[in-house]
């Protein structure tokens, strides 16, 4: 299965929807822990992006990721990937879709600002 994410950019990028934790590919990528939405309908106001990260491995990240236990909490149920090797590409794709989506962990997770 197939979803698509928009950046702030206005561009499109396609994800692989992964369902359940299995042996990840060694291979670099992007990848969020998604709350589902209400398939196919998606009348529920989803999917939501609650993660958003990129790695040079995607086996080495999702292996044992300190953050997944918390997006599950919150209902993550999906893995969406997007393999990228360029680590230049990643970065920006990375940023460009966090910009847009806004996912509360990353929030979360940024040291807060001086006043």
């Amino acid at each position: 299965m197939l979803f698509s994410w928009q950046g702030a950019s206005g561009r499109w990028y396609e994800f692989d929807v992964a369902r359940t934790k299995r042996a990840w590919e060694p291979v670099g990528g992007i990848y969020m822990f998604v709350k589902p939405g209400d398939y196919p309908t998606m009348e529920a106001g989803g999917p939501i992006a609650l993660y958003i990260s990129q790695t040079h491995s995607l086996a080495e990240s999702l292996a044992r990721h300190d953050v997944w236990a918390a997006a599950q909490a919150l209902g993550a149920a999906e893995i969406h990937l997007l393999i990228m090797p360029d680590a230049s590409q990643r970065v920006m794709i990375e940023k460009d879709i966090v910009k847009a989506q806004s996912p509360i962990l990353n929030r979360l997770a940024q040291p807060p600002r001086a006043a």
